[in-house]
């Protein structure tokens, strides 16, 4: 007859056969290292990190040229170091910068137990090119009227603006009222002299503009349709 007993006991298997007796055991599960944070408890190395505090830019626009401040507040922290930059920094403090174009400030601090880094942006507007004539040529162009010729001036601009400008005698140094012309955008406008001044004595003339920008055309030589 054949008998067999098992008891548990422990862990341990007792395994009784005719003439054998075996033992096993069952290895067991190692208990969690004391050296994990327990769930939910942070990270020693973690909680003793460096702490920033506080890392802003005043303003964070700024135009072509500009200045902005950055300012800081950090504790626990062996070394602080801000880049673009240069050195070591005071645990808080403030800087200037006047980047040349949009540019991001990293704001880093360091200690035995690790690194911690935060990032700013300092925005750069690009300069607004200033309205200006750029070219003025003056001349003159068969009439297809009762006057013989037509005095025109081509003005060249660089952008969006109103130009005003008046027409001159080289020789003499007499000179019209002054007029205005707008631009919606740059380029060549073409402007030409006011039927009521065309009875202006034979001569030589030229276009001076007067603004955005103070700018004297080449002379040209007008026929006038006056008696």
């Amino acid at each position: 007859m054949k008998i067999t007993i098992a008891v548990s006991l422990s862990l341990v298997l007792i395994l009784l056969v005719p003439g054998c007796i075996t033992i096993q055991t069952v290895p067991g599960q190692s208990s969690p290292s004391s050296s994990q944070p327990a769930e939910g408890e942070p990270d020693p190395a973690v909680k003793n990190q460096p702490v920033i505090e506080d890392f802003n830019v005043s303003p964070p626009l700024i135009g072509s040229g500009g200045t902005a401040t950055l300012s800081w507040s950090v504790s626990g922290a062996d070394t602080v170091s801000i880049t673009p930059g240069t050195g070591q920094l005071d645990s808080a403090g403030t800087m200037q910068v006047s980047p040349a174009e949009s540019t991001s400030y990293t704001l880093t601090a360091v200690n035995s137990a690790g690194t911690v880094t935060r990032s700013i942006e300092v925005t750069v507007q690009p300069a607004q090119e200033t309205f200006a004539v750029i070219k003025v040529v003056a001349g003159t162009e068969p009439s297809p009227g009762p006057c013989p010729e037509i005095l025109y001036a081509d003005i060249t601009t660089n952008g969006a603006g109103t130009v005003t400008y008046r027409w001159e005698s080289a020789g003499g140094g007499g000179y019209s009222y002054t007029f205005g012309e707008s631009f919606t955008f740059a380029g060549t406008r073409r402007v030409t002299l006011f039927q009521d001044m065309s009875a202006l004595p034979t001569g030589m003339y030229r276009i001076h503009i007067l603004s955005p920008n103070d700018l004297i055309s080449n002379t040209t030589h007008y026929t006038t349709c006056g008696p």
